[in-house]
């Protein structure tokens, strides 16, 4: 009888063709699923790690949500290859499973720093300088929103509210909540964290 990694592995093909195509998504309007450069580098390893992943799900659209957290949990994002392969294993589209995964804020379809700093722009960090915070912590790391530093350590975003409104400005770095935050500050809690590698503020 065929295994199942074996069987995932035949859709390699298709993971080159479909994500470079349209699909129809959610609500039946259709979408451009983005290119991902790299997908002509997916190893038939790789295949089988997501199709194990996949194994204990049921193969239905109800699946998709706890199929991408598990992928995410494996691999700090969802590659667009293992979408494909949810999608195979779901039986939808493509497509509906990007859509799923772009609409709720839990999943990253980019890779992420090994430290992602979240920083709250809810109303009270709003009020006490969240944003000049953010600024500095961009410029800190020389990095935009959601891009990753070259050493792969850290990535920045913003968060609605991560309830600490009573230390704001707040950020929060992993589980840890960093309250009262200044642009002095910034440094020290960048450190913190940072293995001894990265030369402060990209210099």
């Amino acid at each position: 009888m065929e295994s199942r990694s074996l069987t995932y592995m035949k859709p390699l093909e298709s993971i080159h063709q479909a994500v470079r195509g349209t699909d129809d998504g959610p609500g039946g309007e259709e979408e451009l699923v983005p290119a991902d450069a790299g997908v002509e580098d997916v190893c038939p390893s790789e295949i089988e790690t997501v199709a194990e992943l996949l194994e204990p799900f049921a193969e239905d659209k109800e699946s998709v949500i706890p199929a991408l957290q598990e992928i995410q949990e494996e691999y700090g994002y969802l590659p667009r290859f293992a979408m494909q392969l949810v999608a195979e294993h779901a039986g939808t589209s493509l497509a509906h499973v990007y859509g799923t995964a772009s609409f709720y804020s839990q999943f990253y379809l980019e890779p992420r720093g090994e430290y992602t700093i979240k920083v709250c722009t809810g109303t009270a960090c709003h009020v006490k300088g969240a944003d000049e915070i953010s600024a500095g912590f961009r410029d800190e790391l020389d990095v935009d929103l959601e891009e990753v530093t070259d050493d792969g350590q850290f990535s920045i975003s913003h968060v609605r509210c991560i309830g600490a409104c009573s230390l704001a400005p707040a950020v929060m770095v992993g589980d840890q909540v960093h309250g009262n935050v200044t642009e002095e500050k910034i440094t020290a809690i960048v450190d913190e964290y940072a293995d001894g590698q990265r030369e402060v503020g990209g210099q």
